[in-house]
């Protein structure tokens, strides 16, 4: 069986007095154990030297980095399987902003789009299989997860994926991507446990920090993959 290891986090605040407009998600994807556990161990050499070097303890969150080591930390996996998405707060409707439960709702939705997008570019070069059977393992730095909407956010993944999905709005059907079982997990991570969650918590804060500074430069990633929201 095929199997998929998919790690995520943010960056900035989605919400309708957001100091920053713009909302990120970010995440590394791995095609097998051995892959995932390789990038883990070379990220954490490179977190271990900077803490040696610099003294330092704990966590090494990207907003409390100087800009060279958020680079040494981003450098070590540029070059594997990454993905991000990008909400305009200021062009989500207003109905959804004011709503707590609707602001989850909508990170489930944009997550969602982010994982099938992934998943279909992986299956275009040939990294996934479409008609084998898959295990998707979703990792994603801790939030609340309650929705206004019907299902959750694991539920709805393998909808999208597995059996498609029908736009009742615009009469439209949304084809299935994956054609044998299809086997979901999420768990939500204290990122201080999870070094590959810590490692998208540095690329989300690479690309929130892009749209800043208007430096799009910062985007060109090798293997990565960008959405933009609404």
């Amino acid at each position: 069986m095929q199997e998929v290891f998919l790690f995520f986090d943010d960056s900035g605040v989605l919400h309708k007095n957001a100091p920053n407009r713009f909302f990120i998600y970010a995440g590394l994807i791995f095609v097998g154990k051995d892959a995932k556990e390789n990038a883990k161990r070379r990220y954490c050499g490179v977190v271990k030297r900077i803490k040696s070097n610099k003294n330092l303890e704990g966590e090494l969150k990207a907003s409390l980095l100087k800009p060279s080591d958020k680079y040494d930390l981003y450098r070590v996996l540029k070059d594997e399987q990454s993905m991000g998405l990008t909400v305009d707060i200021s062009k989500v409707h207003q109905s959804i902003l004011k709503e707590k439960n609707s602001i989850h709702r909508f990170k489930d939705y944009a997550l969602k789009r982010l994982v099938k997008a992934k998943m279909e570019e992986l299956i275009a070069k040939g990294l996934l299989d479409a008609n084998e059977d898959v295990r998707i393992n979703i990792c994603v730095d801790e939030q609340a997860t309650a929705t206004n909407g019907y299902y959750n956010f694991r539920d709805s993944v393998y909808e999208e994926l597995k059996n498609g999905i029908i736009n009742y709005n615009y009469e439209t059907f949304h084809q299935p991507i994956f054609f044998g079982n299809v086997e979901i997990s999420v768990s939500y991570c204290d990122s201080k446990h999870n070094y590959l969650v810590q490692a998208s918590d540095i690329l989300a804060n690479r690309l929130w920090t892009s749209f800043k500074i208007n430096q799009p430069s910062m985007r060109n990633i090798p293997n990565h993959l960008c959405l933009k929201l609404p």
